[in-house]
């Protein structure tokens, strides 16, 4: 959807506020809108007619975020979408504004794609760990390591307690919420089998959600560079999280270089990320077991299925690893 630019948009007038000199925009592309957030590309306001992306969202969400582009990323040998600022708003949110590094997602079906975010991460969860001035800047982040899942866990929980007696649920949807309780029990009751991994990696920065709707591809004379984004749930702690959607060996051969770490240790690491990203995302799906309709419990049930096969199978391959 593409409307022109008018200088009444809200992301045209904290772009002035941020640019006064700058030119246009030509025009405005609506990337995404949402209640919580909203993301526009602003074409032509920058010398050349580049485009800049423009991100709406909460202050909160943005205080991370900024961190992370302003005092973290400049000072990683990494690719990274230059951080041109941020404007508050007088309602609760924030503006950020960013390089427009196209539209290519990035892709786990294409292998040189996987070996590319794995050196990347690398990169990124070394050298922050060897570089003073993003350490210092990383570590004010919120808690990324184990502690932050065993609050999803524990969330997720309660949040399917609260509900499992909605008579809009059937019994199949019961005996499937049951089933997570009961994992969510021993998960907590044997967390330190999941912390040990974790003590075995620095703390670094974590991106907290690197998956490919985060993280583009841009290719520059025709060499492949990855850009993430959307860095709201970064933290600090063990890089378990990150590592679910990546080559592990490329990762490794990277890492493997400044940590004592070997590749068994390192896919161990990975597996226990994929049981935090599944209780991060249960405790973001479970609350919306409150919907007192068939129609609308069959999309966060069908969510819940898939996420708990999957929490099911990295625990059963975590079991036969350790």
């Amino acid at each position: 959807m593409i409307a022109r630019g008018r200088p009444e948009h809200p992301a045209v007038e904290a772009w002035r506020k941020l640019q006064p000199a700058s030119a246009g925009p030509e025009s405005i592309q609506v990337l995404r809108e949402r209640m919580s957030s909203a993301t526009y590309r602003l074409i032509g306001v920058v010398p050349g007619g580049s485009t800049v992306i423009a991100k709406r969202c909460r202050a909160a969400w943005a205080s991370v975020e900024r961190r992370v582009y302003a005092e973290v990323l400049p000072h990683l040998p990494v690719t990274s979408p230059r951080y041109y600022g941020s404007v508050e708003g007088a309602d609760g949110r924030c503006w950020l504004f960013l390089e427009d590094v196209g539209d290519e997602r990035y892709v786990t079906s294409d292998e040189e794609q996987c070996a590319l975010a794995g050196r990347w991460l690398g990169r990124m969860h070394t050298s922050t760990t060897m570089r003073a001035d993003a350490a210092a800047a990383a570590a004010r982040l919120p808690d990324g390591g184990p502690d932050r899942y065993l609050q999803h866990l524990r969330s997720a929980r309660e949040q399917i307690l609260r509900n499992i007696s909605n008579p809009a649920l059937t019994a199949e949807d019961i005996a499937l919420l049951r089933t997570a309780v009961s994992q969510q029990d021993l998960l907590e009751g044997r967390w330190g089998w999941l912390v040990e991994p974790c003590l075995r990696a620095p703390s670094t920065l974590v991106h907290g959600d690197f998956r490919p709707k985060n993280a583009y591809i841009r290719r520059d004379h025709g060499v492949a560079r990855l850009f993430p984004f959307d860095w709201e749930t970064a933290g600090w702690g063990a890089p378990a999280a990150d590592l679910t959607r990546v080559d592990i060996a490329a990762y490794w051969s990277v890492a493997g270089e400044c940590w004592s770490l070997d590749l068994e240790a390192v896919r161990r690491l990975a597996t226990v990320g994929q049981i935090f990203r599944s209780l991060a995302a249960m405790s973001w799906v479970s609350p919306q077991l409150a919907y007192d309709s068939p129609l609308y419990l069959s999309r966060p049930m069908s969510w819940l299925r898939a996420i708990q096969a999957r929490l099911s199978d990295a625990v059963r391959a975590l079991g036969g690893a350790a």
